[in-house]
């Protein structure tokens, strides 16, 4: 401000012009702390969050990348009340031909299954749906996808012990 006032003295300039200069010289140095003053905000936020950064990729990430395996079994929650079950299936497949006795159909994997008086026939458990929930259908047709178990898989053909799944889901029958 003071080399302004040095130059005014030599200028011969009115009144006016000098009170004009001196308010847009105020209004400039207003506004030039206002600038550096965000910037020293900019700046000090920079700083803290490269802080922050350094601090978890010192102490965060050496944890994680530690060779040790986590024991989540204190985490597990056991509900035995729940519904599940666990069956095995090694009959599986599309119907693609029913034998005329309506109980022997070869599946698109190419097995040959016939479905005897012993063959149990849909899920069963405390945990089983009701019946009529059940995806089973009253009678073995093509196009009807099954998944059931037999004992003996090398047999030609196989004889069910369970037909857990006997379903067309593009036109099924109930």
């Amino acid at each position: 401000m003071s080399a302004y006032k040095k130059v005014m003295k030599q200028i011969h300039a009115s009144e006016e012009f000098k009170s004009k200069m001196q308010k847009e010289m105020m209004d400039y140095e207003k506004k030039e702390k206002r600038i550096f003053m965000k910037n020293v905000r900019l700046m000090v936020g920079s700083l803290v969050a490269c802080a922050v950064i350094a601090v978890v990729g010192v102490v965060v990430l050496p944890n994680i990348n530690n060779n040790a395996a986590l024991d989540l079994t204190e985490r597990i929650v056991v509900d035995n009340s729940g519904p599940a079950a666990s069956a095995a299936v090694n009959i599986e497949g599309v119907i693609t031909e029913v034998g005329e006795d309506g109980l022997s159909f070869t599946l698109d994997n190419g097995m040959e299954v016939v479905v005897t008086d012993e063959t149990e026939l849909g899920i069963d458990g405390p945990t089983a749906p009701p019946k009529e929930e059940q995806l089973f259908e009253p009678t073995f047709r093509v196009g009807n996808l099954i998944g059931g178990f037999t004992e003996d898989t090398s047999a030609n053909p196989v004889t069910a012990t369970v037909i857990y799944t006997n379903w067309n889901f593009e036109n099924p029958i109930r």
